[in-house]
């Protein structure tokens, strides 16, 4: 596989909050979107994207069983960042949403926490491959809202589910089959608040390279706006 890779700080926000990891020997990608005052969501995302991946490489050492080994890993470090932001008011009500992509032979292990996403990008198609972390997504879901109201909504970054917030922390963590055909795509929302996922597919299809395609993107959202932080991993067959 190749992967590519991009963040940038976007239009409006002089301190870039996001943060990613990418080891292609391990085949694992994170993405992490820091909430918080002044410099805390850097913080946080920073402690993510060491801590979750620090764990996975040991535990995979140890032939420790997938999804419980990165289940424990968001759990884990949902506790130290938890931690860190009451011991320093520097830090207080820090936390980051997580998503990762875990591939282990013909599969891939997708975990997530908050409104960070997974897509997969193959055959003309884009599918979501996580839930947003949100009440917005809960309501559209329950067919409260529709798809369009939801995009909008005033509350769409409310999150139900953040790393750092609470005492536990409820991942969700889905085991698929990779069959080398297409791309996987992490991103922050600060992409997909800006454009839509037809676009992101189109933008992503039509492109003869990973990392062009990251810059495609991340210039799309930046012209619609940039009104956050925009991160995107893109990994895809050589």
């Amino acid at each position: 596989m190749k992967a590519a890779y991009l963040t940038h700080p976007g239009q409006e926000r002089e301190l870039n909050e996001d943060n990613l990891y990418v080891d292609e020997n391990l085949g694992l990608f994170v993405v992490a979107d820091g909430m918080g005052g002044h410099n805390a969501g850097e913080v946080a995302s920073t402690i993510a994207v060491t801590l979750v991946p620090a764990m996975i490489e040991e535990g995979l050492g140890n032939s420790q069983n997938t999804v419980e080994l990165v289940r424990r890993s968001l759990s884990q470090t949902n506790k130290v960042v938890l931690e860190k932001s009451m011991n320093n008011s520097a830090w207080s009500e820090m936390g980051t949403t997580v998503v990762l992509a875990l591939f282990t032979g013909d599969h891939v292990v997708t975990a997530h926490v908050g409104d960070s996403r997974a897509y997969l990008i193959r055959k003309g198609e884009i599918r979501q491959l996580t839930q947003d972390h949100t009440f917005v997504a809960e309501w559209l879901q329950e067919g409260r809202i529709t798809k369009e109201q939801a995009r909008f909504h005033r509350q769409r970054h409310g999150l139900t589910e953040v790393l750092g917030v609470t005492d536990e922390v409820e991942s969700e963590v889905v085991v698929w089959p990779w069959e080398g055909e297409g791309c996987l795509l992490l991103c922050s929302d600060g992409l997909t608040d800006m454009i839509e996922d037809e676009e992101i597919r189109a933008i992503v299809q039509s492109s003869d390279d990973p990392q062009h395609a990251c810059n495609a993107l991340v210039d799309a959202a930046n012209q619609k706006g940039g009104d956050d932080n925009i991160t995107v991993i893109l990994v895809c067959p050589e």
